[in-house]
């Protein structure tokens, strides 16, 4: 399944940046979709964290109830128009699947513009490409939450 997804937010690249590598904005961003988040832990140049949530009942016999997962999202030093590029990955635990990205943060829009491309794989013959089909609104959920809770963080 291809990824390609673009939140705008009100505030300059370098706001957005340390927005997206605070770990309380990513509690919020984690809870809004009903999951928690654990292992938080801010990196050199982003951040790496674990997440669980009430796994949808058509991988419930591969993952069990509760589908668990790591993430890491990392930046490139910023350009002189403090643009940056990223890689996101996302590893669920117990699935042969992977979410493999790259982010772009850029000056735009109402200030800056958060792009993320890439592809989610679920490995299994037959019935991947039906249980990725089947993710695909989780996922796109969770790309959307993020412009809802960016707004919010970027206006308090």
């Amino acid at each position: 399944m291809d990824i390609n997804t673009t939140a705008q937010f009100a505030a300059a690249p370098d706001r957005v940046a340390a927005m997206m590598t605070d770990p309380q904005w990513w509690v919020d961003v984690y809870r809004r979709i009903g999951a928690t988040t654990s292992n938080i832990t801010p990196t050199e140049n982003g951040i790496s964290l674990d997440l669980a949530l009430p796994a949808p009942h058509q991988v419930q016999k591969i993952v069990g109830e509760t589908l668990a997962a790591h993430q890491d999202l990392t930046w490139e030093a910023p350009a002189a128009d403090g643009s940056r590029t990223g890689e996101l990955i996302i590893n669920p635990k117990g699935m042969p699947a992977k979410a493999v990205g790259h982010a772009s943060l850029v000056a735009g829009g109402p200030g800056s513009v958060v792009t993320y491309t890439g592809e989610f794989t679920i490995s299994i013959p037959v019935v991947g490409k039906k249980l990725e089909k089947t993710a695909g609104p989780y996922l796109t959920r969770a790309f959307d939450v993020q412009q809802e809770a960016g707004n919010d963080y970027l206006a308090g």
